[in-house]
């Protein structure tokens, strides 16, 4: 790939080399199996590593027509990749054509745009690169400078395979409806019996204290599509009081919001619930989300917290309330408005409304290895981003500055939350 890729003049370019591109990774939210890293895991093949953990990628191979057979199926791994690089070239445009693009070159070293002809040799020499130790989980992990990584745990997981520089995110979604298995759960693994509300709430700050010895500094909390609409008053008030739960130990709250989860029930049945078939949701109530967070300020404390809303629509509204709530900021353009539009959208909303230099930055939020490459496909665009608005709308700021605001976007601002 051009050394320039994405960096839109000679400023960006050395915005991006001297202030950028070496920064160490603050991975806040993933979805990595940590089993897999602790064990160092291999790799079959790249259909493995490459296709097979990466719903984005299937999800473009429906849109193009492609059989299930040769994506979730029983087609070999070869045939898998044959049928994604036969189509690759007709995903121009997706921000996972430039993905897999810097995948291949970053970890592999090919410089091929995948295509019909060239899949077999893709996937021949990444075979060989695979058989190699230095290619196993770890290996790969150590191409991205990942200072601290934090996939998701719920609050019932072990934690064994936990530290050094990975750390569990807490994954709370569970708890707002609890199931009678799940507080039979957590009241066995607190030791306090769970009788109503308070001791619900008491035997989940019991582990949620183990969760903090691990390192966990964030607590993400998915508001699907229709929320404000429905949660009872239960749910709220076990979000609320969760919320200063969050702030006591000063972890930073994620809401990634608006998702509609349930679409299709065939490729739920075939693909899980993590497939790539979920949509965007309507617009957000925002009075509701205002209400919400201003009730959790009132009675618990309010933690920092970053909004992750899945309509680009809401960027916007929920940028101006940096403004009633100082400690809450719009987060890292997510899942499908994770492209160039988006992020520059999300960027452009943070600088009119809210105060850019506090952006928290980029995060995975994937389950594939190799989507570390979104970091530096983040960084490339936040050059081109602050080099044109200095010049275009005249912001008159040194160079110097640019790149200082450029690091706390990219690693300052994350590394704060976990210190």
């Amino acid at each position: 790939m051009k050394e320039n890729f994405l960096l839109k003049s000679e400023n960006a370019a050395a915005l991006y080399r001297e202030a950028a591109r070496d920064l160490p990774i603050i991975d806040y939210h993933n979805h990595l199996s940590v089993s897999d890293i602790k064990k160092d895991k291999k790799y079959e093949d790249l259909c493995e590593l490459w296709l097979a953990s990466d719903p984005y990628k299937h999800r473009l191979m429906r849109i193009m027509g492609i059989d299930e057979h040769f994506i979730t199926g029983q087609a070999s791994p070869r045939e898998k990749l044959r049928k994604y690089c036969e189509a690759f070239p007709y995903l121009a445009g997706t921000p996972v054509y430039d993905w897999s693009r810097m995948e291949l070159f970053r970890i592999f070293g090919i410089e091929q745009t995948p295509s019909k002809e060239n899949a077999d040799y893709i996937f021949d020499k990444a075979l060989e690169m695979l058989r190699s130790p230095e290619f196993s989980a770890r290996g790969i992990l150590s191409r991205f400078s990942i200072e601290k990584q934090f996939p998701v745990a719920a609050l019932t997981d072990e934690l064994t395979d936990f530290g050094g520089d990975l750390a569990p995110s807490l994954r709370a979604d569970a708890l707002l409806s609890p199931t009678e298995e799940l507080r039979h759960t957590i009241s066995e693994r607190s030791g306090i019996p769970i009788t109503d509300t308070d001791s619900y709430i008491a035997a989940i700050a019991k582990i949620l204290d183990a969760f903090d010895q691990k390192g966990c500094r964030f607590a993400d909390h998915a508001l699907d599509a229709g929320f404000f609409d429905g949660a009872s008053e239960e749910q709220m008030e076990i979000l609320i009081r969760l919320g200063g739960e969050y702030a006591k130990r000063g972890w930073t709250l994620l809401l990634h919001m608006d998702a509609k989860r349930k679409t299709s029930p065939r490729l739920a049945r075939i693909a899980g619930p993590a497939g790539g078939y979920a949509a965007v949701g309507g617009d957000l109530n925002i009075s509701a989300l205002a209400d919400m967070l201003g009730r959790v300020e009132e009675k618990e404390g309010l933690p920092s917290t970053v909004l992750f809303p899945l309509n680009q629509s809401d960027f916007a509204p929920i940028s101006v309330l940096q403004g009633s709530f100082p400690c809450v900021q719009l987060g890292a353009a997510w899942w499908w408005c994770d492209h160039a539009m988006g992020i520059r959208h999300a960027l452009d909303c943070t600088a009119s409304y809210g105060v850019l230099s506090r952006f928290i930055g980029m995060t995975t939020d994937s389950r594939s290895i190799l989507s570390f490459v979104r970091h530096d496909y983040f960084r490339r665009i936040l050059c081109s981003y602050l080099d044109e608005k200095n010049e275009r709308d005249e912001w008159g700021l040194s160079y110097e500055m640019l790149a200082d605001i450029l690091r706390g976007i990219c690693y300052e601002n994350a590394k704060k939350r976990i210190q």
